[in-house]
């Protein structure tokens, strides 16, 4: 259970201590005034401020909560723009009249009630009173089957509130740490869409401050005691169902024929979505004498007596209009993997360019952005109909594997992989080739699984190959935690496979278990690939099986650098973290023999700047240095060289050197905008003024400390701490 004070208490000694050089918003200082009322005013360090802090929040509880109050406002410019998808119909006007304001509030009722229209439209006439904005979340993307990824969710909730990806950890310890202090430091509505369990719920009900709107289809016993009185819908207030059904019917006016239209309207329970589909029913009736007498006429006929009569019918008479190929392109993209898709790949699924504006035509899909879906009713009716579903995968997976391999080739040509190389491997598409592989990262996870399932195992790994451009420049390692376990599984299954397969595969799946620190996972990965490169190698080249041999070593240095990093994090004992260390040392050199024996260009730009970086870690920036004076590298790794020089210079105290160095790193990255590095070089900075005795130091320390906060960045305590022994007088 989340220590809701703890997490509180933790965020306002953070606005305590960025007050201190002035980085403070006017919710910062409010908690200031806060603390200094109920602690006095000679505050000290940021820990002895937490411990009074909390005690003094346990012992009052008015207190308490006026802190709680004041933290969720520390961050208000981070507010979510997601407002998408309101269509503003009339609905449950008594509800409306008194929304709900703060706490959990279940929207419970069938599917097509209005459930999440009603929870938008709550959230709507609460805006003003929640200055973080609103966020949705539709759980049922995150669900498969009994199984619900959490971590996922997480991820999504802090990338609404614009915390850039790659500042999001990808172990689950860190992940949970900034969740907390990003989520206690808002006040927000957020809509959970299709809850179906109550842990699903207790991610996000400690934040009291906060509105949590839940719609689902089932009231469990499990929910109802997370919510005993929840909103129950059966359908819509007469006038609000009246609206609806006339926002459909295009040039027909159902209100010309009021006692028929109410005895439609209760027909269809009053249900959102059955009025939506007689609506559209309706206005393909345009110039009839009395459309909603006769729709009428027609379903006692046809024995259509409720509204998931009405909605059936509905579709029935929808695709009876469509075009044979419309139809049955209908049937294939309900099977489209992810259940969202582009113009690109509908058009590789169905084999057919022009159909999906067929589709759209009829209103049988949704779009978001660049992708579209079907709407849910539509999919679960098409999915009935007859089509060639396996020849429509293949031209899927066929245009995906083509296009994500062009991706990795265009982003580099010469590093190691292992898969498959398809003759077609040029880059053509008018867009970015890492954008293209982010935006369609999801597709490619549901890809690599359902090839696995389907024994397509060339196929699984080339997609798992291809993404790990992706990984490497925009650190999307926990989506490939699952990819590189189909990979892994792939290679296993395949009769087929190539030497060299398995051990990569091994070392990629081991390289994103430490990296979310499942250390006993990745080992055994990592043991298995020493293993097999241990052994002669047959049916491959001798120069690639030890290049193989090379890259395994730089992964078990990595490996044991993390640990290494993780056990300083934790505050363990010095012999202990330098055991890690030495060991990573060992592989990384090893590294660097095996590719100075093979005079690989690539591998040598990386692994020396490795081993040094693990060499300063030691306190040995003397050896460092000398590594570095070895290596010859090119843009982005050239700045990387550079800022491990600085390290190395400031260890040993020769300030102007490491000046000059950090100078360079810094301009080489701005031209090369290369913003995944902009932490480090911001922290190089700081450590660097400080060793000059530059007043200014406080300065940077508060700024990254104040920047660390805002999107809960896990080296946040580390700032505060250099912050307080920062040189120069502090500000009042």
């Amino acid at each position: 259970m989340v220590d809701l004070l703890q997490v509180v208490v933790d965020e306002a000694a953070k606005a305590a201590a960025t007050s201190a050089v002035g980085a403070v918003s006017t919710a910062g200082r409010n908690v200031v005034s806060l603390l200094k009322e109920r602690l006095g005013t000679g505050m000290s360090g940021k820990d002895t401020l937490r411990t009074r802090a909390l005690a003094a929040a346990r012992a009052d509880k008015e207190w308490a909560d006026r802190l709680i109050e004041a933290v969720s406002e520390l961050h208000v410019e981070n507010a979510s723009t997601a407002t998408v998808g309101i269509e503003n119909f009339r609905n449950h006007l008594a509800i409306l009249a008194d929304p709900p304001r703060t706490g959990l509030k279940l929207i419970v009722g069938p599917g097509g009630s209005g459930k999440t229209e009603l929870a938008r439209q709550l959230a709507d006439r609460v805006r003003e009173e929640f200055p973080s904005g609103r966020v949705e979340v539709p759980l049922a993307r995150y669900r498969d089957g009994d199984e619900f990824d959490a971590a996922a969710v997480k991820r999504y909730v802090l990338e609404e509130f614009g915390i850039p990806h790659g500042e999001i950890p990808v172990d689950d310890e860190q992940l949970d740490k900034q969740f907390l202090s990003v989520l206690v430091t808002r006040s927000f509505v957020l809509i959970l869409d299709d809850v179906e369990l109550a842990a699903e719920l207790a991610l996000f009900t400690p934040f009291r401050t906060s509105l949590v709107l839940a719609t689902a289809s089932v009231y469990s016993r499990e929910l109802k005691a997370c919510d005993p009185n929840a909103i129950v819908l059966r359908g819509l207030d007469v006038e609000g169902a009246r609206q609806l059904l006339a926002d459909f019917c295009g040039k027909v006016r159902p209100l010309d024929e009021p006692v028929e239209a109410d005895r439609l309207i209760a027909l269809c329970e009053g249900m959102p979505l059955a009025l939506r589909e007689v609506g559209v029913t309706l206005a393909g009736r345009a110039g009839e004498t009395r459309p909603v007498a006769t729709l009428l006429d027609e379903y006692r006929s046809t024995g259509v007596v409720d509204a998931e009569g009405a909605i059936q019918d509905s579709l029935r008479r929808t695709f009876a209009q469509l075009s044979d190929a419309a139809a049955e392109a209908c049937a294939l993209l309900a099977e489209h993997p992810g259940g969202f898709f582009t113009r690109a790949t509908a058009t590789a699924m169905t084999g057919d360019p022009k159909v999906l504006d067929e589709l759209i035509a009829a209103q049988l899909t949704l779009q978001f952005g660049d992708w579209y879906s079907l709407r849910i009713l539509v999919g679960q009716y098409a999915r009935q109909l007859p089509a060639d579903r396996a020849a429509a995968f293949d031209r899927l997976l066929a245009y995906v594997v083509e296009t994500a391999v062009a991706a990795d080739f265009r982003e580099n040509p010469w590093r190691l992989r292992t898969y498959v190389v398809p003759a077609k491997r040029i880059w053509k598409l008018p867009v970015d080739h890492l954008d293209w592989l982010e935006s369609h990262r999801s597709l490619i996870g549901e890809l690599v699984k359902l090839a696995w399932l389907r024994h397509r195992y060339k196929e699984a790994l080339q997609l798992a190959g291809a993404f790990e451009a992706l990984v490497n420049k925009r650190w999307y390692w926990r989506e490939f935690v699952e990819i590189s376990d189909y990979a892994v599984k792939a290679v296993e299954a395949d009769k087929d496979a190539k030497p060299g397969q398995l051990p990569r595969a091994l070392m990629m799946r081991g390289k994103a278990r430490y990296l979310a620190r499942w250390f006993q996972a990745a080992l055994e990965d990592l043991d298995r690939s020493a293993e097999i490169l241990a052994g002669p190698p047959v049916g491959i080249a001798e120069r690639r099986w030890r290049t193989l041999r090379a890259s395994l070593a730089e992964f078990r240095g990595r490996f044991h650098e993390e640990r290494a990093d993780l056990l300083a994090h934790r505050r363990a004992g010095k012999a202990e973290i330098e055991r890690e260390l030495s060991a990573a040392a060992r592989q990384l050199r090893v590294a660097c023999a095996l590719s100075t024996e093979l005079d690989d260009g690539p591998a040598l730009a990386i692994h020396p700047r490795m081993l040094a970086n693990v060499l300063i870690k030691l306190g040995e920036p003397a050896e460092a240095i000398a590594v570095l004076g070895t290596m010859t590298a090119e843009g982005r790794n050239q700045a990387r060289i550079e800022m491990v020089y600085a390290n190395a210079y400031l260890a040993l105290g020769e300030l102007s050197e490491a000046r000059a160095r950090f100078g360079s790193a810094w301009n080489q990255m701005a031209s090369q905008r290369a913003t995944q590095y902009v932490w480090e070089l911001r922290e190089l900075q700081a450590r660097l003024m400080t060793a000059e005795r530059d007043p200014g130091a406080i300065e940077v320390w508060g700024g990254l400390a104040y920047d660390a906060t805002r999107i809960g960045h896990p080296r946040a305590d580390q700032y505060f701490t250099a912050l307080e022994s920062s040189p120069g007088d502090r500000r009042p």
